[in-house]
């Protein structure tokens, strides 16, 4: 009896690492799109490997007051469903972390720290985040680079680290506890905003 408990453990154990051991990402080595493209890239860890999901075509909303180089203020709704990575085990997975049965998008929203005008260079500004994961909301100040695409449309990109648990996600284990999924997680963004002319 304990001779077929360990060879299922051992077989167990070698199917997570050849699931959970290969690389989730349709872009390896944390590349993202061309400027100008919006995203949202995530991307965490596991004691034995990594993972990243990109979803390349978030919803930009847009608002109806007038938005200037001195006031904006971005909402960007992203399907979690939508999500793509190269291992389809890790997405079936990806997808049960973030609940996205229950809670089937994530809301960014975004707008200035300070009232300061847009240079027509790049720069760099802390911006305001307010994320809505898994049904929790939480407040970032994220540093990001501003740069313009055209005349009337900025590109926004960001990074930034949170946890799983700020959001009531428990980071789960597999294997009998042999395999666990890190508390800190990276979003990467990238959206463009068009200004009033």
């Amino acid at each position: 009896m304990k001779r077929t408990l360990l060879k299922y453990y051992f077989l167990s154990l070698f199917l997570s690492f050849a699931i959970f051991g290969a690389s989730a990402s349709d872009n390896p080595n944390g590349k993202t799109p061309e400027n100008c493209s919006n995203f949202v890239l995530i991307q965490g860890s596991s004691n034995i490997n990594r993972f990243e999901f990109i979803h390349e075509a978030p919803r930009l909303v847009s608002n109806n007051q007038q938005s200037d180089r001195f006031n904006w203020q971005q909402e960007v709704i992203v399907p979690v469903k939508e999500f793509t990575g190269s291992n389809q085990h890790m997405r079936k997975d990806f997808l049960e972390l973030l609940k996205a049965s229950e809670y089937p998008v994530i809301q960014i929203d975004i707008e200035p720290k300070t009232e300061k005008k847009l240079s027509e260079n790049v720069e760099k500004r802390d911006i305001n985040a307010t994320i809505t994961l898994a049904g929790q909301k939480h407040e970032y100040v994220v540093p990001c680079k501003i740069s313009e695409c055209d005349s009337s449309e900025i590109m926004i990109k960001g990074s930034l680290k949170v946890n799983l648990t700020d959001f009531n996600i428990e980071p789960p284990k597999k294997v009998l506890g042999t395999i666990k999924v890190n508390d800190e997680v990276f979003i990467t963004f990238a959206f463009k905003h068009e200004f009033v002319k």
